[in-house]
This record gives C-alpha cells, structure tokens and sequence, in this order.
C-alpha cells in the first residue's frame, strides 16, 4: 500500500501538483483538495488507514479532470457529478496495481473495494472502470 501511496506523490509531483501528507489531523478529517492551487492536503491520520490510497488518488482526479471550485473540496466519495468522475478517475489511477498479472475472470470489483476500502454505493463504478482498465492495458 505504501508504495502505491508513493507512486502516486511521484505522479502529482510530476504534473506540477502539490501536496502535503500530515498526522496532524483529527482521524475524522478528511483530505481535501484546492483545484485553484492544485494543492492536496492528506490526512494520515486517517481513521481507515487502507483508504489512503483511494482518497489521495480521489484528489488527484479531481485536479486531473480539470474540476475547478472556489472552495476547498473535501473527500466525498459520492455518486454523482464532479465526485463520480473523480472516483472513476481515482479507480482509474489504482488499477494498474491489482489487475497486474490478472486475467479477466480474476478481477473481483469486491475484493478491490475491501483493498481500498472503497464504500460500496460505488460497486458499479468500479465494476465498470475495472474493466476498462483491464481493457487498456
């Protein structure tokens, strides 16, 4: 998990986005991103420590998608809008690690989630991006 978490910093820092990764949060704060300044700020603290990985590539996929708000965007892994496209984007970024050395019938959108302690309103999504990916590469 930790170098998935890597890889990612790697890639924000490679497209000129920045973050600050911080145990200084309450574990019920959530990351957040400012799309203006492309800045994330993510809380390792976290209470759910195996969704690190899905909240800051969540964030990353909102600065990727080109989503713009004058407000700072906390993690909200919701269903619709801007959300919906920045979790795809998020499954999006994360895939390449469980698919590799998968064959089809290997990929298991359930198990993914429980990986990545993704909540399970999403299971379309990322039934849907799985395959995708799966598909791409």
């Amino acid at each position: 998990m930790d170098e998935i978490l890597t890889d990612l910093m790697n890639f924000a820092m490679n497209h000129g986005i920045g973050f600050t990764a911080t145990k200084d949060l309450n574990p019920y704060t959530a990351s957040a991103v400012d799309t203006k300044t492309r800045q994330i700020v993510l809380n390792l603290n976290w209470h759910d420590k195996k969704q690190l990985v899905f909240q800051f590539a969540h964030e990353l996929g909102h600065i990727i998608n080109g989503d713009h708000s004058d407000q700072i965007l906390y993690f909200t892994p919701g269903k619709f809008g801007i959300e919906l496209e920045a979790n795809k984007a998020a499954v999006d970024l994360i895939a390449p690690y469980y698919l590799n050395d998968r064959e089809l019938e290997q990929i298991n959108p359930v198990e993914f989630m429980k990986i990545y302690a993704i909540p399970s309103h999403l299971f379309e999504t990322v039934k849907h991006e799985l395959i995708k990916c799966y598909y791409a590469k």
